[in-house]
């Protein structure tokens, strides 16, 4: 994994990279010289066999020099083909990353091998992805920042203000009931029960928006109360096995696990027709696994990842985690996030 410190409230990119210098081909014996040494050497070579030899070239050519020319001819030809091979070691790979990176999956960084040129190219190019990672992260952390300090935010209004006033609502129709015809009192029932319907929802939305229970009890009591809550009003049976207690995680890992939980389930219950899903969460010595499967119809669009999974990956790898989602046989879809208990990545 790659991670980037602030310093000084800078991003990576734009510190001063210590001790690496910039690269100049003045500086370095590179390919061009190589070549051009190479190639002067070959031809001196023959040249001082002609001079200092009794080997002479004439016309017409006999056998015997048109076979020196050809080894000549030879020897040339393989010293430059092995020259650029050794050079341009390397590349195939480069161009390969280059065609199937992608800043969500983060992988190994190219060894630097081949000619100077290409161990330069190569350096470069990983610094870039180191760049181009360290930029990503820094900017879904903040957009998730925000994502939540506006949920949190509509959650409390939800709760607090229209909550509030629909329950206001609802004691003044108590209190009309009384005062009304008995004729009416029916029709201030039915209201009474539309609003009470209408504050279930209102709570629910809350709820979902912004969980109060992750705030106040923790992870695992979310968890729990998520699960239930999707197994009461979906049409799914969900199992779930969760441990006693979990080992300390940051704010932020927990949230993650949390949304990439509620994503999934919700995708299960919504879009692929699960009537099975089990929640498993298991805890190692140094990391934490959360494994969702269902026997619903897979990944749908031939297998392509949509904008749901795109963010679970996003949210996995602000934890440091790794994210996983595979087709299981006959029919289903396993997803599975692992975090350290370290903390979070820089």
């Amino acid at each position: 994994m790659v991670s980037a410190q602030p310093v000084g409230g800078q991003p990576a990119h734009a510190r001063p990279e210590q001790g690496r210098k910039p690269f100049r081909r003045a500086d370095w014996w590179s390919l061009y010289a190589q070549v051009l040494a190479v190639n002067a050497a070959i031809l001196l070579a023959w040249v001082s066999v002609l001079l200092w030899t009794p080997v002479t070239v004439s016309a017409p050519i006999t056998v015997d020099q048109a076979l020196l020319i050809g080894v000549m001819l030879v020897v040339t030809v393989a010293a430059n083909a092995v020259l650029l091979r050794l050079s341009f070691r390397g590349l195939a790979a480069l161009v390969s990353q280059m065609e199937t990176s992608d800043l969500l999956r983060p992988r190994e960084r190219l060894p630097q091998k081949g000619g100077v040129e290409t161990r330069a190219l190569i350096s470069r190019f990983n610094e870039m992805l180191d760049r181009l990672e360290a930029e990503r992260l820094a900017s879904t952390r903040m957009n998730l920042s925000t994502l939540e300090a506006e949920r949190r935010r509509i959650s409390r209004e939800l709760h607090d203000e229209i909550g509030q006033r629909m329950t206001g609502i609802l004691l003044q129709l108590g209190r009309i009931g009384h005062e009304v015809p008995e004729a009416a009192q029916a029709q201030i029932a039915g209201a009474r029960d539309e609003v009470r319907a209408a504050l279930d929802g209102v709570a629910t939305l809350a709820w979902q928006i912004r969980p109060g229970v992750l705030d106040d009890f923790g992870l695992l009591s979310a968890l729990r109360s998520l699960t239930a809550s999707l197994a009461d009003n979906g049409h799914a049976r969900i199992d779930a096995s969760l441990p006693h207690q979990l080992p300390p995680l940051p704010g932020e890992t927990e949230l993650a696990i949390y949304r990439i939980a509620q994503e999934s389930l919700t995708n299960a219950l919504r879009h692929s027709g699960a009537t099975i899903i089990n929640v498993a969460m298991r805890v190692a010595p140094t990391r934490v696994v959360l494994q969702i499967v269902d026997n619903g119809l897979g990944l749908p669009g031939g297998g392509r990842e949509g904008a749901g999974l795109r963010g679970m990956r996003e949210r996995a790898l602000l934890t440091g985690g790794e994210f996983s989602v595979e087709g299981i046989t006959p029919q289903g879809l396993r997803i599975e996030l692992t975090v350290p208990t370290g903390g979070l990545r820089a």
